[in-house]
């Protein structure tokens, strides 16, 4: 079968961008009940890769673009290096990735999934995640069974994951809504220095779902709503004194489009929705806080409307990264739209959902979440339900764990249980776009 190697609209861009500001290569952790040996993994993920065709790319310059590539060596496995001191494991597209834009990695009983968005989004790359990590438990000789959740290497490969989502949103209706208004948006001053951005900052709250009490129990389900303003509140705590008259906080929502234009395209496939702070938790009842966030989230994920965003962020796109522009004028166009992008948000949230998998490889992961790099944003938050639980993992540039505690504090008092369950730090794999040019 014939491999698709189109990024799509929304990872096209990415290409152009550097990942230490624009946040494009994410990660998601699995830790297992039992340590991972780096050989079993190596061929987990190799047995996998027919399956996922798309997946087997590389990327470099053709004429002023950057194009996706097929990448035929295997794919390495490595120890997990967290260590500057002790060296560093290869960035997207290098030799030593064999070409890849992603990287497998392990360490004791974690295996750490890093991939660039050029290849696919958080919804797309579990597919992946959870393929490998079934098939390596396989491997491993303890007994799993597939209920139809989980991607298999004797299965074909399938050409429509490959394919750019957003071309059938062409067709679709879309209109600017009467209500909608971009809000104008606090950000917080990047460091000078790009090379400061690589160190990512992570605090992870754990809330246990059946513990929720009271009216914000119906919103579980939609935690942006809750999620987003306690979270705004502890970001205009931090930062009231440097906002200037007329700014919010504002988050953008990165909202998966599958469940409202269905499609099986593992690419990138997203719009963002933004809900800006203005209606303080300490200021109003928390039950009027909740339903006015609610309805102008319900509001934005209508069809037309939501189609409206989304069509306007491959505006931006086709402006960026379209045909007859110089490559170093796409890479300036690039930041542009990546400044302009963090311009209209003071932190970004990825809601993965809901993990489905077989409970016979589920009994086997102590615990599987996404990391978003905040790139330009003052923090990145990913959302994902396990067993049960929501774990929000918190990015930001800032050490310590005042963030975290004080969320939690505010997540307590509306009787959300949540506590802090880990604190840590970790350098971000490199992506340039003009060294992987010079490269080419």
């Amino acid at each position: 079968m014939q491999n698709n190697l189109t990024p799509g609209a929304a990872g096209e861009i990415f290409l152009y961008q550097d990942s230490r500001m624009a946040g494009s290569v994410h990660r998601f952790v699995v830790t297992l009940t039992m340590h991972v040996r780096k050989e079993r993994l190596e061929q987990a993920v190799n047995e996998l890769m027919p399956r996922f065709m798309h997946f087997a790319a590389g990327v470099r310059k053709s004429g002023d673009s950057m194009v996706l590539v097929p990448v035929e060596a295997a794919v390495p496995v490595f120890e997990y290096v967290n260590d500057p001191e002790k060296g560093s494991l290869p960035g997207i597209g290098s030799d030593g990735l064999g070409g890849y834009l992603f990287r497998v990695s392990c360490s004791r009983k974690s295996v750490f999934f890093d991939w660039h968005l050029a290849l696919s989004d958080g919804k797309g790359m579990l597919e992946f995640v959870k393929a490998v990590v079934f098939r390596y438990v396989q491997i491993c000789g303890f007994p799993v069974r597939n209920d139809g959740t989980v991607k298999e290497a004797e299965e074909p490969s399938n050409a429509v994951e490959g394919i750019d989502p957003y071309e059938r949103l062409d067709d679709i209706p879309a209109s600017r809504p009467v209500w909608y208004m971009d809000a104008r948006a606090f950000n917080v001053p990047l460091p000078e220095n790009p090379e400061d951005m690589e160190r990512v900052h992570v605090q992870q709250i754990r809330i246990p779902v059946a513990k929720v009490k009271g009216h914000v129990r119906e919103y579980v389900s939609q935690p942006e709503s809750f999620i987003s303003p306690l979270f705004s509140h502890v970001l205009y705590e931090r930062f009231c004194g440097q906002m200037q008259q007329g700014e919010y906080i504002v988050s953008t929502i990165k909202e998966n489009l599958r469940p409202h234009f269905p499609s099986a395209s593992l690419r990138s496939y997203f719009a963002p929705v933004s809900l800006a702070y203005n209606r303080k938790v300490d200021e109003y009842p928390f039950g009027t806080v909740l339903m006015s966030r609610k309805k102008l989230l319900d509001a934005q994920l209508k069809h037309d409307a939501l189609a409206y965003s989304a069509k306007r962020m491959m505006k931006t796109v086709s402006l960026s990264c379209g045909d007859g522009i110089p490559f170093n004028e796409r890479v300036l166009r690039a930041e542009k739209c990546m400044d302009t992008d963090a311009g209209t948000a003071t932190f970004s949230i990825c809601n993965v959902g809901n993990i489905a998998m077989p409970e016979s490889l589920q009994q086997y992961i102590v615990e599987i979440y996404p990391i978003v790099p905040s790139g330009s944003y003052a923090s990145s938050l990913s959302i994902v339900n396990f067993k049960g639980d929501l774990t929000v993992t918190v990015c930001d540039r800032n050490e310590g764990m005042d963030i975290a505690v004080r969320f939690v504090e505010l997540l307590n008092r509306q009787d959300i249980p949540a506590f802090v369950s880990d604190e840590f730090q970790f350098t971000q794999i490199r992506y340039l776009p003009e060294k992987i040019a010079d490269n080419g």
